[in-house]
């Protein structure tokens, strides 16, 4: 129960930043912060083995 409460509150906290950053006129930098801070939460409710993950490059700047 406790697991559950935990994912239940960081999807929460994802779904907060995702509308923050879809509402806010941010430049790309901002939104590249958005996204880093998604993907930290993310990684806390997913299990250990990430070894399927897609890599990416946070580095591109492409507009939103």
């Amino acid at each position: 129960m406790e697991n559950l409460n935990k994912q239940q509150l960081i999807l929460s906290r994802i779904q907060l930043i995702a509308d923050i950053s879809q509402t806010a006129q941010c430049n790309s930098k901002e939104f590249l912060i958005f996204m880093s801070l998604i993907s930290e939460l993310a990684s806390q409710a997913l299990p250990d083995n990430h070894d399927d993950a897609v890599p990416c490059d946070l580095n591109q700047t492409d507009s939103h």
